[in-house]
Order: structure tokens, then C-alpha cells, then sequence
């Protein structure tokens, strides 16, 4: 059973991607993990808000015309005084992305209590957060805050990504991780993430671990080799990825969350606490919501850059 129309409310950076060009030169595109995502959700027929501050150059200004164009909603985002954080983005030989930055004094990670003390907005069925300016202070704590409402609400369905940036790690970034799952319903995490939260540790058991501090689904996504579901008292749901030529996995990750929030969303009644109603899916509803994920991500990884996929080509893929 589908429920209509779903509004999400997604926070977090928006980066300035400088992606390196066969010739060495670098080329700037607007990303960062959560407006990734968000610009994802819109090419699918979600109804998006993003909170994001954006910095005051002409990175943030085109980060901002590009996700108004894909017509997500900016009300509840900050035009911050500022500048944007940027990001070198180089690929091996198989299209993984890595990635350095320039964050010191940066738009992203300066969220006050007051810029999201009305966030989100009354109607909205899903909240997610993910990345750097989900464990970086000061706004960090603010970001924190507004997840606790979110889940306090009992009928909206909270999601994060924690996306793991070592460079960036702090003391305090893996009590604030742990924070902003204790207040999630869903957890997508990258199997990368997980080994580099706990070295040496199997990814799936540190995911288990997980469901204790609050989620009721934890999704670990490990690239080419698929991704796995795990829920308190039921076996693993596992999918494989579809095989594509990949091009680059930029914008993948996100994606892939998209299609999982997008397919997850859609089985939730609205107005009722999504707690119970994750529980109740039998794996054949993850399965499908994993597969939609994964599909997404799939067509992302054929394309330069982060250039989601609409209803239309996600729906012909799942055909396939």
C-alpha cells in the first residue's frame, strides 16, 4: 500500500565539490552528502525541504539555484555570512570517490538552537541528517535538538547517515554520532563508516549493536557487494547490487539513501508512530526497499558526479 504524497525535511552541509577532470583541472559542482540527498528525494516526487546554511559566495549560490531548481524548498534554510566549505573530489581506477577539505571557518557546522527552532515543519513524515555537520561542533548540538523533537513526535520518521570523514573526526564526533542514532528509526551506514568506528570489528555485528541505542532498522551498504538490513530479533535482509559500468561513485551513497526513504515512506501510515509500523515490515518489504535503494545508486555510479535518477529511470531499472 502506497500513501500518497510524503514530505521530507533534510538537513545538513552542502559542500562545494572541486571534482578533478581527466586533464588535472578542477571543475566545481555543488554537493555535500545531505544536499545530495535532498536533490535526490525531489528526482524521485518526494516534496523536499532542505535546511542548509549556505555560504556567502558564489558556491552557495549556486548550490542554492541548483537544488530551487530541482524544487526543493529553502524557507527553512540560513544565507550565512560565512564562506562554503569546499571539497577535493578524485577518483581511482575503479570510479571510488576520496575526498579532502577546507572546513576551517566554513557556513555548515555554525547552526544555532534559533536558526532550527521551528524545524520541521508541522506535516513532515520524514527527517534525515547526515554527515559532517551531524558530529561537528557547535552545530552539531543544535542539529542534535531538532532530531530529538523529530522522534519525540512519535509520527515522523527520523533517519542518518553518519558518513564517516576521518580527516574530520574529532574527540567529541563519536559521543555525537551516537547521539544522532539514538534518536533514528533508520541507520544507513557504510561498511567503510563502520570499520573506521570500530576497527577490526564485523560490520553487521557492530550494526546489531546499534539497534540497541534506538533504531528499529540498521542498513549497511558496502558497494559493489550490496547492502544488508538488520532488525532486532530477525534475520539479516540482504540484496546485491546491480552491475553497471560505473563512471564515478559520487553522490552514490545518497542516493542510495533517497530510494530507501523513498520506497520506506511509502509503506508508513501517516500520523502514526513509524517505531512499530519498521518493526511490523516483513523482509519482503525491506528487500523491496533495499533493492529500490540499491537501484538508485546504481544508475548515480553510471554518470559523472551526483545526477540522481527521476521516478521514471528508477522505476524502468527496477524492471529490468
Amino acid at each position: 500500500m502506497s500513501y500518497g504524497k510524503r514530505v521530507i525535511s533534510v538537513c545538513g552541509e552542502l559542500v562545494a565539490d572541486l571534482i578533478e577532470q581527466p586533464d588535472g583541472m578542477l571543475r566545481p559542482v555543488p554537493g555535500g552528502s545531505p544536499a545530495n540527498t535532498a536533490l535526490a528525494c525531489a528526482h524521485l516526487g518526494l516534496d523536499v525541504d532542505f535546511l542548509g546554511r549556505f555560504g556567502h559566495d558564489v558556491f552557495g549560490e549556486r548550490a542554492w539555484d541548483r537544488l530551487e531548481a530541482a524544487g526543493v524548498r529553502l524557507a527553512g534554510s540560513v544565507r550565512a555570512a560565512e564562506p562554503s566549505t569546499l571539497a577535493v573530489a578524485t577518483t581511482d581506477e575503479d570510479g571510488h570517490a576520496h575526498y579532502s577539505f577546507w572546513t576551517t571557518g566554513t557556513a555548515d557546522w555554525q547552526w544555532s538552537a534559533s536558526e532550527l527552532a521551528h524545524a520541521p515543519v508541522p506535516g513532515t513524515r520524514v527527517v534525515h541528517t547526515a554527515s559532517v555537520a551531524s558530529w561537528t561542533p557547535p552545530g552539531a548540538h543544535a542539529v542534535g535538538e531538532m532530531l530529538g523533537r523529530a522522534r519525540a513526535s512519535r509520527t515522523m520518521l527520523v533517519s542518518y547517515d553518519p558518513n564517516i570523514r576521518p580527516a574530520l573526526l574529532s574527540a567529541s564526533s563519536p559521543d555525537l554520532v551516537h547521539r544522532a542514532i539514538g534518536y533514528a528509526h533508520v541507520v544507513k551506514v557504510s561498511d567503510e563508516d563502520l570499520l573506521t568506528l570500530r576497527p577490526g570489528a564485523d560490520p553487521v555485528d557492530t550494526a546489531r549493536s546499534w539497534l540497541d541505542l534506538g533504531p528499529d532498522l540498521v542498513v549497511v551498504t558496502a558497494g559493489a557487494r550490496g547492502a544488508v538490513a538488520v532488525r532486532a530479533g530477525r534475520d539479516p535482509v540482504q540484496v546485491a547490487a546491480p552491475q553497471v559500468q560505473v563512471v564515478d561513485t559520487i553522490g552514490a551513497g545518497d542516493t542510495f539513501t533517497a530510494g530507501m526513504l523513498h520506497a520506506l515512506s511509502g509503506l508508513l501510515a501517516p500520523d502514526a508512530d513509524p517505531a512499530g509500523q519498521l518493526r511490523d515490515l516483513d523482509d519482503e518489504q525491506v528487500r523491496q526497499a533495499l533493492r529500490t535503494a540499491a537501484a538508485a545508486a546504481a544508475i548515480t555510479c553510471t554518470r559523472a558526479g551526483c545526477h540522481p535518477p527521476d521516478a521514471a529511470e528508477l522505476a524502468a531499472a527496477l524492471a529490468e
